[in-house]
């Protein structure tokens, strides 16, 4: 089966696509705008509008890729910056809400640790917390979670 232009541009946007849910951003935006180039230039080529001339299927890509980064960089960055992000802090950490109880004071001044799944976490007081410590083997509860650190609250019973 031999390989030409147009089965290869929708070769490629088909892997842009793929890859989009495993890109950091910034190579999304190029991967998308990729995509989207390779889609358009297949089509001009399918219609007969684009000779089948590999510089001139390049050359349209090449633009068609440009075009189509610069027409989608301001709203990509606008849903970027209002999106959730899907990163683990606060509230939308699993770890949200889970009991613990304290093996070091916790303070809002300064971090102690504690173990938790398997690892060494440093925990500080809440800010919104109204003690500003809390001993050793008092329960507390996640109020907040990033990478490392927690956030905790007294247990109110």
């Amino acid at each position: 089966m031999e390989l030409n232009l147009l089965s290869g541009l929708l070769l490629l946007a088909l892997l842009c696509l793929a890859m989009l849910p495993f890109a950091i951003p910034g190579v999304l935006e190029v991967l998308l705008a990729l995509a989207i180039g390779a889609f358009v230039t297949a089509a001009l080529i399918w219609f007969g509008w684009l000779p089948q001339d590999t510089s001139l299927v390049l050359l349209s890509l090449a633009m068609l890729t440009a075009l189509s980064a610069l027409l989608l960089w301001k709203p990509l960055r606008k849903l970027q910056k209002t999106g959730i992000r899907l990163q683990e802090d606060s509230a939308i950490s699993d770890f949200v809400g889970t009991e613990l109880i304290l093996t070091e004071l916790a303070s809002k001044d300064s971090d102690s640790h504690i173990q938790f799944c398997g690892l060494e976490w440093r925990v500080r007081l809440d800010p919104t917390e109204m003690a500003t410590t809390i001993e050793a083997g008092q329960a507390v509860l996640i109020s907040s979670a990033s990478v490392g650190f927690l956030l905790v609250k007294r247990k109110s019973f």
